[in-house]
This record gives structure tokens, C-alpha cells and sequence, in this order.
């Protein structure tokens, strides 16, 4: 009877099915697309590592604006000196931006030819775009002197008096450095033997390129015409030509 009875318990047990499987999220997809799960299971990792921080990099460096006192632009709070020497000009400048659009510099010219020197203050201002230009208006008001020297100009005297330059710049950043138009009309009155009258009207290019961040080499060519009234010296008519080689140095 008892072996009766355990193989009976034997032939129940045997027909009992197995517990369901539990199955994944992985496994579940892979049945889905028809593929088998061990594929699923090796290309995706059970605990994918998790996303690393990113490290910030750094912003560059904003590039350093070329500054000019032939150009249209303001110094905007900088300040920057000029210096040239050639045919028939040796001179030099510096200027103060005062404040983001306004200029102020003192400035000394010699004309070696005609023995005339000028000193004095010299203001800046932008005035808007003039297409691709930069404009700025500009005037100089200085003394002048002239030392009536005759190695070059057999009909000069000496003199003395007051000039003023009114004048406009336009300028625009090309072949790595800033070309500027300049247009002026300096007008002299002479004091010395009564009154005389000289005008300079002259219009000139110039370009300016970087040697390196604070210094800068160029050149600047002008072309005018001279002519006065009165006991002013060298009244004759005559062309005018300016040939010079600059260097500015700014502080930024």
C-alpha cells in the first residue's frame, strides 16, 4: 500500500509544469524584433556607466581693437601716441579718449622744406557710418610759427600766427591693419608784418598695420595745394605733397 502511494506522488509531481520565467525589458524587446535575447543582452550592458561632467572651455580671448589718431574711430577711453617722419613733416602725437566717443591729443609738426612749425591741440569725434567707412570729424588749433629759413624756399620770411585744421577721417579695418582718407583744410593767419591769409586744403591716405599688439608701422600719403594773401609767407600757388612714414604705439 505505502509503495502504492509514492508512486503515485511520484506521477503527480512529474506533471506539474515549471514556474514562469521572468522575463526583462531586454528580453521582452528582443522577442518583439524576432531576435534572440543572449544578442540583446550582450549589446546593451545591464548598468550603463553614467554620463561624465564636461569640462567648461575656456572663452578666447576677445581681439585686441587697433587704435589710430588718423583713423575714423574713437580711442574709447584709451590712449595712443603718433610719430612721423618723411617728405617735408616731422611731427608727433598723443591722444586721450576723455570719454567713449571724444578725443582730445596735442600734436607738433615741423615742415622742414618751409621752415614751419605748428603746436598745439587737436579734438575727435565719430560721426556715423559713411558706407563701410568709420567717420569722424576732426579739428586742430594750433600756433605757428614759420623761421623764414631759404635753403629750400628762396622767397620765405619769418612769421607767426594762429592756424586752424578743420578736417574729416574715414577709415575701415583691411589687410590686417586700419587704411584711412583724410581731408583737411588748414587755414593760417599770420600776424607778424599785418595780416595774412594761407590756405592748405589736402586730402591724403594713409594705412596702418600691427608689428605687434601696441605698435604699429605705416605710411601716409597726401596730395594739396598752398596758397595765400596778404603779408603771409609763400603765398605763391603751388602743389602741395606729404610722404611720411608712421608709427603709433597705444595703452590699452
Amino acid at each position: 500500500m505505502l509503495a502504492t502511494l509514492a508512486v503515485l506522488q511520484v506521477l503527480l509531481l512529474a506533471q506539474v509544469p515549471p514556474p514562469p520565467k521572468e522575463v526583462t525589458p531586454s528580453e521582452a524587446i528582443a522577442e518583439e524584433r524576432g531576435a534572440p535575447p543572449e544578442a540583446t543582452s550582450a549589446r546593451e550592458p545591464a548598468n550603463p556607466p553614467l554620463p561624465g561632467k564636461r569640462e567648461a572651455r575656456p572663452a578666447p580671448a576677445p581681439q585686441a581693437r587697433q587704435l589710430s589718431l588718423l583713423s575714423g574711430e574713437p580711442l574709447g577711453g584709451a590712449s595712443a601716441s603718433l610719430a612721423w617722419a618723411g617728405w617735408s613733416s616731422l611731427g608727433i602725437m598723443y591722444g586721450q579718449g576723455i570719454t567713449e566717443r571724444d578725443d582730445l591729443a596735442v600734436i607738433a609738426d615741423f615742415d622742414w622744406a618751409d621752415t614751419e612749425l605748428r603746436a598745439g591741440g587737436f579734438y575727435r569725434r565719430p560721426l556715423g557710418q559713411a558706407g563701410d567707412f568709420d567717420m569722424a570729424g576732426r579739428l586742430a588749433v594750433t600756433w605757428y610759427k614759420d623761421f623764414g629759413a631759404t635753403w629750400i624756399r628762396d622767397r620765405n620770411h619769418s612769421d607767426h600766427g594762429l592756424e586752424v585744421v578743420p578736417g574729416l577721417s574715414f577709415s575701415t579695418h583691411a589687410a590686417g591693419g586700419v587704411f584711412s582718407v583724410i581731408a583737411e583744410a588748414p587755414i593760417t593767419i599770420t600776424m607778424k608784418y599785418g595780416s595774412g591769409l594761407l590756405f592748405r586744403p589736402r586730402l591724403s591716405l594713409a594705412y596702418e598695420g600691427p608689428l605687434y599688439r601696441e605698435l604699429t608701422l605705416g605710411a601716409r600719403l597726401g596730395v594739396g595745394y598752398r596758397a595765400g594773401s596778404g603779408d603771409a609767407p609763400l603765398t605763391e600757388g603751388r602743389a602741395d605733397v606729404l610722404f611720411v612714414l608712421v608709427a603709433g604705439y597705444q595703452l590699452l
